[in-house]
């Protein structure tokens, strides 16, 4: 456990906090030796969370790629009583399917992951402000973003359901935009009829996937596919753009590190989210001798 408990000791901090996030996923064995990717968006969003509840702490980041690996470290941390290391990372329907790990060094996002937590109306407002240099004086973004949860609703219910049985209703690795029209110049929508043809396409039941949704809680901007979110966001403010003022927006990776600096800007201060990681991160632990 030496290579997972030493580690502050190398970099000279107080903790280390392995989070998602990098290409590729990295092994166990291979954190072990010291290897890690740098300055993901993972990163720069824990260590946004950190800035606001562990301001005296030195802490060092590092993505390791996926999930799975991510788990790994936490059972390290459990059988192992390791103070000095931390893990982070997505919730998904973990808690929904009660599936996380109740310890000090173990943090999930609020939401399926952290675009779900920074990704609001306020938020693609404020970047397409900043990228127009203008002000958008009516709710056409608000009423957008509204309209894509409603009608999002039964597709998140089925990924849950989807997940409790160990299968999803949106692709992961792609094609999970397969419901919607992306239109040159003109805002996103959802096509409902390609939801209800995966639907049937995967066999699932709309009246057990609602039931299971509404029993569950799950809510439709909280739990829907991170990536998904995410994406469609992304191309509000691109169509945005192009059909009010003919302007081309930069690629998704720059929207969403913009995304992650407004969120904290504008949108943490109070609320759920807010309140989750006060939470998880208000008490300090004294340091390791």
């Amino acid at each position: 456990m030496n290579g997972l408990s030493n580690q502050h000791l190398f970099h000279n901090v107080d903790l280390v906090v392995f989070v998602e996030g990098g290409n590729p996923s990295l092994t166990r064995q291979q954190i072990l030796n010291g290897v890690y990717h740098h300055e993901t968006e993972d990163i720069i969003f824990w260590r946004n969370i950190f800035n606001v509840f562990r301001k005296g702490q030195a802490i060092k980041f590092k993505s390791v790629g996926s999930k799975t690996t991510i788990k790994e470290i936490a059972l390290d941390i459990i059988n192992g009583d390791i103070q000095t290391i931390m893990v982070a990372m997505d919730n998904e329907f973990d808690e929904v399917l009660k599936l996380r790990h109740n310890h000090p060094n173990i943090l999930y996002t609020h939401g399926y992951s952290f675009e779900n937590d920074i990704w609001n109306s306020a938020v693609i407002k404020h970047i397409i402000e900043d990228l127009s240099g203008i002000h958008i004086a009516n709710d056409l973004i608000e009423r957008s973003f509204q309209s894509f949860l409603t009608s999002i609703k039964i597709a998140v219910y089925s990924d849950g359901y989807q997940f409790k049985k160990g299968s999803s209703f949106f692709p992961r690795s792609s094609g999970y935009m397969f419901c919607v029209n992306i239109v040159q110049n003109n805002l996103p929508s959802i096509n409902k009829n390609a939801i209800t043809n995966r639907l049937n396409a995967k066999n699932i039941s709309r009246s057990k996937a609602g039931y299971f949704g509404r029993k569950s809680n799950i809510d439709a901007h909280k739990h829907c596919f991170g990536h998904f979110l995410s994406d469609y966001c992304c191309q509000i403010i691109m169509g945005f753009l192009r059909k009010r003022h003919g302007l081309v927006a930069p690629n998704k990776t720059v929207l969403s590190r913009m995304g992650i600096v407004k969120f904290f800007q504008y949108c943490f201060s109070s609320g759920a989210i807010f309140t989750h990681y006060q939470n998880a991160l208000a008490p300090i632990p004294q340091k390791a001798a």
